[in-house]
C-alpha cells in the first residue's frame, strides 16, 4: 500500500493523540486513588478514629507540573518531632490526633499548613518558591550560588522552555538571554545558527561563542544535542566569567548541563510532537499572463503571440515556480528517557528522533540520538560521574534556490523535451537552471556521526578539600556526497564531490578545590592543569564530464577529469589555572583568576598566553542600615575586568607553506614544481579582548532586574594579508587592527499575578554598537564582493561597524524615469562612479529584544513568547533581481515593478520603481534603494498545554499542547523573512524563509 504525504502527517498527528486516549479508557476501569486537582487539598472520604483518638492520614504530594515530590517533609504543627516524609511515588502515611495541623515543606516550595479535621486521604499540590529558591549557578570549572556571583551570567533553565517545541539548542537562548544575539542563517531544516555574544570580537576569524558540555568543550558543534536533555544552559559574559577559559573565551561562553537521575523509582518519560510547517510570506510576483503582457508592453507587441498569450490566461501554460516547489513540511519529533536511581547510583537514558522535512520539496533532515548519564557514589569519598551522547545526523539537499523561484520565468517551459534539459524559454529570454530542475536532478547528502563522552572522578580527600580528574573526547566524522547533472541547463557539465572529515578532540581535567568558612568569611579557591589535543583528517574526490549519470555521485571512475586531496593537522593546548572566591558576611565579594595557555599554534616565546581578571560585588541591601525595610532582598552592585585571548587559526598558520604543481611544459612528461602560498610569520600571537564590566542586580517587591554596561576593546587582531601575484602571491598573517564593542543589558523577571492563576513573565534588551577602530594600517577592506553584481557590497572602515554596507545613494528619478544618484560632491547623476560609494547602515542588529510569558491556571498553560531586533539593514538582491532585469528571466518578475513602475502610472511622483523602456537608466545592486530596514518582533512561540488530572489517569502524568512557532512578523523589510541571510552577514541573496509551523504534542510520564 503507498502511503500519501496526506496520509503520513495524518497518521503522525493520529498515533500523537489517540496513544494518550488509549491510556485514558485504561485509567477509567482503575480505582481512584487522588481526588479531581484545582485545589492544594480535596477530602476524599471520611474514616473511624482508633482507640486512641488518632486518625491515619494517607496523601500524595505533587508539584504543579504534577510530578510527584519525593522527600518532602510531613510534619505535625508543634510536635515538630513527629512526621514523616514522601516516598518514591510522592506518597506518606502519618498517624495524627484530632485536630491535628499537618506542616507540609520541601526546599525551594511554599509550605503548606492543612488542618485535617475530618480526611484521611489528601492530595497536595506544593508551589515552587522562586524567591527562596538560592538557584546554583554553573561558572567555569565550579558552580556557585546565583547570590555569590560577581560576575555577568545569564542563565536558562528547562522550566523556561520545556512546552516549547524547540529543535535546536541554540533556539534555547534566542530572545532569552541578553546580550545574546541568535540568528537563523536559514530556515532549510538541519541549517546552522549564528550565535554572538556581545557583538563581534574578530575580522578575519570566528567570532562563535565556546561552548562547553558538562566540563568538556564542543568542538563538533551542538546538532547533535537534544534539547530535551538540558537541564540548564548560563552564558558567560564579562571577562571575570569566561577569562577562566583564556585563549578561548573572547567571544562568550555557553556552558550546557545535562539532566541526570534522581533518587527513586524509574521515571519514564515519553514525548511525541508532529508539526506542520509553511511558507509564512513571499514575493508578490507576476503571474504566467501577467508576465506575457507586460514583456509585450515593454519590448513590443510581438514578443509573445495572442495565441500563447490567450493560453497564459486560461492557464493551459505558464509555471508557478513557488506552488510547484513548495508544500507543507512535515516534522516527526519522538523522544524516550528513563531515569531513577538510589542513594547510591542515579541514572538517566534518553533517546531521540527527528524527522523534519523542509517547505520545499525533496529537502529533508533527520537526526537520531541516545544519551547516557550516570552518577554513582562508589565510597563516601569517591564519586564516579560518566556521561555520552551519541548522535547520527542526514540532510538531503540544501533546499530550493528561493533566488531563482523569486526570478525566474513563469512563461518557462519545464524541460525541453527532445533533450531532456531542465532549462526551455520559446522567447529565447531568460537564461540559467529552472529551480524545480535543480532538484530534480541535482542533489546533495550530508552526514554526521558524533560521539560525546567524559568519565569524572570526585574525590573529597577532606572536608572542604576535593579533587577531579576528568578526560573527555569528542567525536566527528561527515561525509558529504553532491552531484551535479548536465540536465540542469544547456551547456552544463555534470560533475561529483565526495568528501570525508573526521575531527577527535581530547581533553583532561585536573581540578583541586578547597572551600572553607572562618566565622563570617568564606574562602573557596581552586588550582586546574588541563591539557587536550586536537586532530582532524580529510579526504576528498572530485569529478567532472562524466560519461554516465546512473549512479550519481557514486561515479569517479567515469570522470573524464578527476582531482582527489587529503589533509591532517594536529593542534594541542596546555593550561595552568587558579581562582579564589572570598566574600564576607554575604556582603562583600571578590573574585580574582588567572590562566595561562599553552598552544601548539604559535612558536618560541609566543606559545604561553596569560589571561588575567578580577571581580568585586557589594550587596547593600545586607548592610545593618538596610535591615530594618523588608522590601530590597538584594542590591548588588558589580564590577569586574579581564583579559581573554583568540587563538583560532588553523594548525601551521605561521609556518612557511609550499603548494606543488605538475605541468608537462609541451611534453607528455609531468613535472612537479612548489611554491611558496604561505609565509612564515614566527612573531603571530593571540588575539587578545580587554573587557571592562559594570551591573547590578536588583531584588525588589518580587520584581528581580539586571542591568550591565561592558566595553570590549580586542587588540592584536589576526589579520590575514594578501602578496601582490607580482611577488609571487600567497598569504601572509599579522597582529594588526582593533575592534571595539560596547553595550548595555537589561533583564526583569517576576511573577505579576499569584494565585489561582499565575503569571510569569520575563523581558530582557540589550544595545550592541561595534566599531572597527583600526584595520592593521589599511584604510579600508572592502568585502562580500559580487563580480555578477558589480563588487563589493560591504566595507570594514575605522570609525564603523563590522557588516557596514558599501552603497549608492539612490535619489528618486529624472524625468525619463532614470534612477538618480547624489555624486560626492552633492550633485545627482544617473551615472555614478566608485568615488561616489558611501559606508550606510549595519548588518548586525543595535537592539536585540526578549519578552516571554507563561500563564497558568489549574491544569492548563499557555506560553507567549516574542522575540525582536532593531536598528540592522538587509541589502535585498532577491528583490533587485526580480525588479532589474537582471536575474534569470532577464525581465522583471515582481509585481510592483511593471504595475507600480515609471512606464505604467500615470502620476510619475507616485511611480516606485524606474522605467523599464529607459536604456540610460542604471540599476546596481549595491544602492540604499534595495538597502532596507530589517527591524523586527516576531511572534515566536504561542503554546498551549493541558495536564490531564491524575484521577483520569492515575498511573502516569499526561499533557497534551498544541503550539505555534513564528506566527507572525511585524516589519517593514519587503523580503520574505528579516531575520536570516546568505552567504555574507546581511545580504538576502534568496535567503531560505523560517517557516510557519503548527505543533501537536503529547507527553507521557510513567
Amino acid at each position: 500500500m503507498k502511503v500519501t504525504r496526506k496520509s503520513k502527517w495524518l497518521l503522525s498527528i493520529l498515533f500523537v493523540f489517540l496513544l494518550p486516549s488509549h491510556l485514558f479508557s485504561q485509567a477509567a476501569s482503575m480505582p481512584m486513588e487522588a481526588p479531581t486537582e484545582g485545589e492544594p487539598v480535596t477530602e476524599v472520604q471520611e474514616d473511624e478514629t482508633d482507640e486512641g483518638g488518632n486518625r491515619t492520614i494517607k496523601g500524595i504530594i505533587y508539584d504543579e507540573q504534577g510530578e510527584t515530590i519525593i522527600g518532602a517533609s510531613v510534619l505535625i504543627k508543634g510536635e515538630e518531632t513527629t512526621g514523616t516524609t514522601s516516598d518514591m511515588d510522592g506518597k506518606f502515611t502519618l498517624s495524627v490526633p484530632q485536630g491535628a495541623t499537618l506542616v507540609i515543606s520541601y526546599i525551594g516550595y511554599h509550605p503548606q499548613e492543612i488542618k485535617i479535621r475530618k480526611r484521611t486521604a489528601l492530595h497536595v499540590i506544593l508551589k515552587e518558591d522562586n524567591q527562596l529558591l538560592e538557584e546554583v549557578v554553573v561558572v567555569g570549572y565550579g558552580t556557585v550560588k546565583k547570590s555569590d556571583l560577581t560576575g555577568s551570567v545569564s542563565g536558562v533553565s528547562t522550566r523556561q522552555f520545556k512546552n516549547q517545541p524547540i529543535k535546536r539548542v541554540e533556539n534555547i537562548l534566542q530572545g532569552r538571554t541578553p546580550g545574546v544575539e541568535v540568528t537563523a542563517t536559514s530556515g532549510v531544516p538541519g541549517a546552522g545558527m549564528k550565535v554572538r555574544v556581545r557583538g563581534t570580537t574578530s575580522i578575519n576569524k570566528s567570532s562563535d561563542p565556546l561552548y562547553v558540555i558538562d566540563g568538556i568543550i564542543s568542538s563538533s558543534g551542538l546538532d547533535g544535542i537534544n534539547p530535551s536533555d538540558i537541564q540548564s544552559m548560563e552564558v558567560l559574559k564579562d571577562a571575570s566569567s569566561t577569562a577562566i577559559y583564556g585563549s578561548r573565551g573572547s567571544n562568550g561562553v555557553i556552558l550546557i548541563t545535562t539532566k541526570g537521575g534522581s533518587e527513586g523509582k524509574a521515571s519514564i518519560t515519553f514525548d511525541a510532537s508532529v508539526g506542520l510547517s509553511t511558507v509564512r510570506k513571499q514575493y508578490d510576483l507576476l503571474n504566467a499572463y501577467e508576465y506575457a503582457t507586460a514583456l509585450n508592453d515593454i519590448r513590443g507587441s510581438s514578443t509573445i503571440s495572442a495565441e500563447d498569450l490567450e493560453a497564459y490566461k486560461n492557464g493551459t501554460k505558464g509555471i508557478n515556480w513557488a506552488d510547484l516547489i513548495t508544500h507543507t513540511g512535515i516534522t516527526q519529533d519522538y523522544r524516550l528517557s528513563i531515569s531513577g536511581g538510589n542513594a547510591k547510583v542515579k541514572y538517566l537514558i534518553s533517546g531521540n528522533m527527528l524527522d523534519q522535512e523542509a517547505v520545499t520539496i525533496r529537502t529533508d533532515y533527520k537526526r537520531y540520538g541516545i544519551r547516557a548519564n550516570i552518577d554513582a557514589d562508589v565510597k563516601p569519598w569517591l564519586t564516579i560521574s560518566a556521561k555520552m551522547n551519541a548522535s547520527s545526523l542526514h540532510k538531503h539537499n540544501d533546499g530550493a534556490n528561493w533566488f531563482h523561484i523569486t526570478n525566474f520565468s513563469p512563461t518557462m517551459e519545464m524541460k525541453d523535451s527532445e533533450t531532456g534539459i531542465y532549462n526551455r524559454d520559446p522567447y529565447n529570454i531568460a537564461n540559467g537552471s529552472n529551480p524545480y530542475g535543480e532538484l530534480m536532478v541535482n542533489y546533495s547528502d550530508s552526514y554526521s556521526y558524533n560521539l560525546n563522552a567524559n568519565l569524572t572522578l570526585l574525590f573529597k580527600i577532606m572536608k572542604g578539600l576535593t579533587f577531579s580528574v576528568q578526560g573527555g573526547y569528542d567525536y566527528d566524522h561527515s561525509p558529504s556526497y553532491s552531484f551535479k547533472s548536465k540536465l540542469e541547463a544547456p551547456g552544463a557539465i555534470n560533475s561529483m564531490n565526495n568528501t570525508s572529515n573526521m575531527h577527535n578532540y581530547w581533553q583532561n581535567t585536573n581540578n583541586l578545590t578547597w572551600q572553607r568558612q572562618f566565622g563570617d568569611h568564606n574562602v573557596t579557591a581552586m588550582a586546574v592543569w588541563e591539557i587536550s589535543r586536537s586532530w582532524d583528517t580529510g579526504l576528498q574526490g572530485t569529478g567532472s564530464n562524466l560519461n554516465n549519470e546512473s549512479v550519481g555521485y557514486w561515479n569517479i571512475a567515469n570522470a573524464a577529469i578527476r582531482n582527489a586531496s587529503n589533509s591532517y593537522t594536529e593542534a594541542s593546548l596546555a593550561s595552568g589555572i587558579i581562582r579564589a572566591n572570598y566574600d564576607y558576611k554575604k556582603r562583600y565579594f571578590i573574585t580574582a583568576a588567572l590562566r595561562a595557555d599553552g598552544s601548539s599554534k604559535f612558536q618560541g616565546n609566543n606559545k604561553w598566553g596569560y589571561f588575567p581578571s578580577a571581580a568585586v560585588a557589594w550587596d547593600i541591601a545586607k548592610e545593618k542600615f538596610m535591615s530594618n525595610q523588608h522590601i530590597l532582598e538584594q542590591l548588588k552592585l558589580r564590577g569586574s575586568f579581564g583579559v581573554t585571548g583568540n587563538q583560532d587559526i588553523a594548525a601551521y598558520s605561521t609556518l612557511g607553506m609550499l603548494s606543488g604543481a605538475t605541468y608537462g611544459w609541451g611534453t607528455s612528461n609531468a613535472y612537479t614544481g612548489y611554491w611558496g602560498n604561505q609565509f612564515p610569520t614566527p612573531d603571530i600571537t593571540w588575539e587578545k579582548t580587554y573587557q571592562y564590566d559594570l551591573g547590578v542586580d536588583l531584588s525588589l517587591g518580587g520584581f528581580n532586574i539586571t542591568f550591565d554596561w561592558f566595553k570590549k576593546i580586542t587588540k592584536d587582531l589576526l589579520f590575514q594579508k594578501q602578496v601582490p601575484k607580482y611577488n609571487g602571491g600567497g598569504t601572509y598573517w599579522v597582529n594588526q587592527g582593533e575592534l571595539k564593542n560596547t553595550g548595555v543589558e537589561f533583564s526583569v523577571n517576576t511573577f505579576p499575578v499569584k494565585g489561582t492563576v499565575t503569571w510569569e513573565t520575563g523581558f530582557n534588551a540589550a544595545y550592541v554598537k561595534n566599531e572597527v577602530t583600526d584595520l592593521a594600517g589599511s584604510d579600508f577592506v572592502l568585502t562580500a564582493n559580487y563580480s555578477d553584481l558589480g563588487g563589493a557590497m560591504q566595507i570594514m572602515k575605522p570609525g564603523y561597524p563590522m557588516g557596514s554596507f558599501y552603497v549608492y545613494q539612490w535619489k528618486g528619478f529624472d524625468e525619463k524615469g532614470a534612477n538618480l544618484y547624489q555624486k560626492a560632491d552633492g550633485s545627482l547623476t544617473t551615472s555614478p562612479t566608485s568615488d561616489d560609494l558611501v559606508v550606510k547602515g549595519q548588518a548586525s542588529p543595535k537592539w536585540t529584544m526578549g519578552w516571554n510569558n507563561t500563564i497558568s491556571w489549574k491544569n492548563w498553560t499557555v506560553n507567549i513568547f516574542f522575540n525582536a531586533a532593531t536598528g540592522y539593514n538587509r541589502l535585498n538582491i532577491s528583490r533587485y533581481t526580480a525588479a532589474s532585469m537582471t536575474g534569470n528571466s532577464r525581465f522583471v518578475t515582481l509585481r510592483d515593478a511593471y504595475f507600480k513602475g515609471w512606464d505604467h502610472v500615470s502620476n510619475k511622483a507616485e511611480a516606485a520603481y524606474p522605467s523599464l523602456t529607459n536604456t540610460e537608466s542604471k540599476n546596481y545592486a549595491n544602492s540604499d534603494f534595495w538597502l532596507e530596514d530589517a527591524s523586527f518582533v516576531k511572534l515566536k512561540n504561542v503554546s498551549i498545554s493541558y495536564r490531564i488530572p491524575r484521577r483520569v489517569a492515575k498511573f502516569a502524568s499526561i499533557q497534551l499542547s498544541v503550539s505555534a512557532q513564528d506566527l507572525f512578523t511585524i516589519t517593514r523589510y519587503k523580503g520574505m523573512d528579516p531575520e536570516v541571510y546568505t552567504s555574507y552577514d546581511g545580504l538576502d541573496y534568496g535567503a531560505y524563509p523560517i517557516p510557519r509551523t503548527i505543533t501537536f504534542g503529547a507527553k507521557i510520564r510513567f
